[in-house]
């Protein structure tokens, strides 16, 4: 796989899973009522969507058989960080997405796992930016609004997805609020 292409493909599919998973986290901890098939089957998506950000995510380093060792530099590159930060989300997701189909307690499933989500996104948005923002002879990314601009980004693709998964569900509550913060999203960005 090309390089730049794979780099294409992980900062808009995963972006967009984050921003999927962010809406869905802040309309639990909004106390929107959404339906638990329908949130379920969205954080299965976010969480499809993470594994193949991932896979491009190897897939861009110059030797993708030697991809394990991306994370052994933690210590020093931004690349290693998100190697390590995207794993752990996606661990999130899927433990979010675990505790609604068991009907964990609601302390759980609607409060701090999606607390951890929001959290654990930043997280990995900052690493994403950091990336390219540590990239001096690029200037145009070599800015403070490298973090800005991957965060509006992933957040705006997001809830477009968001409110379409929410439309075709018939969520409607939900649509309400997502679809014109996407349109605002998606004009910041």
């Amino acid at each position: 796989m090309n390089p730049a292409f794979s780099v294409i493909v992980f900062t808009t599919v995963a972006g967009a899973a984050q921003g999927l998973v962010v809406a869905l986290a802040l309309a639990v901890l909004g106390g929107l009522d959404l339906g638990v098939p329908f949130l379920g089957n969205a954080l299965v998506v976010a969480a499809l969507m993470l594994v193949v950000g991932l896979a491009a995510s190897f897939l861009h380093l110059g030797r993708p058989e030697r991809a394990w060792r991306a994370a052994m530099m933690w210590r020093t590159s931004w690349l290693s960080r998100e190697v390590i930060v995207l794993p752990a989300f996606i661990g999130v997701v899927v433990l979010w997405w675990l505790a609604l189909r068991l009907a964990v307690p609601a302390p759980l499933a609607q409060l701090l796992l999606p607390l951890a989500a929001l959290a654990v996104a930043a997280l990995l948005w900052y690493c994403t930016a950091m990336i390219y923002a540590c990239l001096r002879f690029i200037e145009e990314w070599a800015h403070p609004l490298t973090l800005v601009n991957f965060a509006l980004t992933g957040l705006a693709s997001g809830f477009v997805l968001a409110a379409a998964a929410g439309s075709l569900a018939g969520e409607a509550g939900f649509v309400h609020v997502v679809g014109p913060s996407a349109l605002a999203l998606t004009l910041a960005a």
